[in-house]
């Protein structure tokens, strides 16, 4: 995942499912569930083809249930967070921290991390 902060306001949903910079550059895309709300969205921060960044509303009540973060940029998620217990809050996580596809940190609270 880039380290850039830049400004992302310029950024637009277009009805094909992308997200665009404001040069036209797709940086990302999107999934609509059936009722047009946001099911999930993708990004490709350093625009090398893989993505980075991950998050979905699995069971479509409007809350985030899952995050995937590629912090290497090997076209893998290293980094996992769940909403395991429906209430709104990331309770377990998971973090590659050597990249090698197994999750060698698991964690859980069930009152979700602050």
């Amino acid at each position: 995942m880039s380290a850039d902060t830049a400004d992302t306001s310029d950024r637009h949903f277009a009805a094909d499912g992308n997200i665009y910079e404001a040069d036209g550059t797709v940086v990302g895309t999107y999934q609509l569930d059936e009722h047009g709300h946001l099911a999930s969205t993708s990004t490709d921060e350093d625009g090398d083809g893989r993505v980075d960044t991950v998050v979905a509303d699995t069971d479509h009540n409007g809350t985030f249930e899952t995050g995937v973060v590629d912090t290497n940029a090997d076209g893998h998620g290293e980094t996992i967070m769940m909403d395991t217990d429906d209430d709104g809050d990331f309770d377990t996580a998971a973090i590659d921290t050597d990249a090698d596809g197994t999750y060698e940190t698991v964690r859980t609270d069930p009152d979700g991390f602050a």
